[in-house]
């Protein structure tokens, strides 16, 4: 039970550090601007959507796989043993998807301030 908490609260954690960057993010670009949503292997953007899709598409994403998690936590009626490997995916879930999501952001950010498109 206590894992399954501790679990909880680092998606939560996870969560709010994707929100708070997202919100820094979204009032330094304009709302029409065509967000880079996909990264060739060069670094030059191959995909880009409008600036809400852009930047609530990782968060959504991971709000839902949250979500799946915890419900198939709740739901398993699991041994320690099961609890404890829950546990690590949903830990390991949650740091990647932060991370993944602050490296996305940044060189989304990068490629418009290189294109001037980000409000000062």
């Amino acid at each position: 039970m206590v894992l399954s908490f501790l679990g909880d609260a680092l998606w939560i954690i996870s969560l709010s550090i994707m929100a708070s960057t997202t919100r820094a993010a979204w009032g330094r670009i304009d709302p029409e601007t065509k967000v880079p949503l996909q990264f060739a292997l060069s670094g030059k953007p191959t995909f880009r959507v409008k600036r809400n899709l852009a930047l609530l598409a990782i968060p959504t994403a991971a709000f839902f796989l949250g979500l799946a998690l915890v419900a198939f936590n709740r739901n398993a009626g699991a041994t320690v043993e099961q609890s404890v490997i829950l546990f690590g995916v949903r830990a390991t879930a949650a740091a990647l998807i932060a991370v993944g999501h602050l490296r996305w952001l940044k060189a989304a950010l990068d490629q418009l301030q290189s294109e001037g498109a980000l409000k000062p």
